[in-house]
């Protein structure tokens, strides 16, 4: 276990969160893309595509770290802003939906001509490995947010035993 916990998850979660808001950018890029000229075949950068692969593994070895290592922070009873917190991870997992949306659609040409080739594999892992992180991170914030939510338990008060 980390010896301080609660700084140790709030940089796990700040990191993660970054990553996170990167994916989602260039998410919103890739839509305005693919809206702004449907039906055409659109590459990324490889500037753009490196930065989204360290995102999702970095994103992925923060998470993977804080829930084997980390505990949540404990007797922090903040109902509102834990509500906030499962909101907005409901909200990162939509993005990820409309990610999925626009890929499904988009492929949908060259799933129907049956041109399955190693650019499409490629871009199916991609695709599935950002949903995964959008996910996990989705988790990450709803941990926390009832955490926050739950009322804590009194000090000092014991649990009864009897039926144990």
């Amino acid at each position: 276990m980390i010896r301080r916990p609660h700084f140790a998850y709030g940089a796990l979660l700040v990191l993660q969160t970054f990553c996170i808001a990167l994916l989602l950018y260039y998410i919103h890029m890739v839509f305005r893309v693919v809206t702004e000229k449907p039906g055409e075949l659109h590459h990324l950068p490889g500037g753009i595509m490196l930065q989204v692969v360290t995102a999702i593994l970095l994103g992925q070895a923060c998470y993977w770290t804080r829930l084997r290592r980390v505990p949540l922070p404990e007797g922090i009873h903040r109902p509102v802003l834990g509500h906030m917190l499962a909101f907005a991870g409901r909200l990162a997992s939509i993005f990820g939906g409309a990610l999925f949306s626009i890929y499904f659609l988009r492929q949908l040409p060259a799933l129907d001509e049956l041109n399955l080739g190693a650019g499409l594999l490629w871009r199916c892992i991609l695709v599935f490995a950002i949903l995964f992180t959008i996910y996990c991170y989705t988790l990450e914030l709803e941990r926390l947010g009832a955490a926050w939510q739950a009322r804590p338990e009194p000090t000092g008060s014991s649990r009864d035993t009897a039926g144990d």
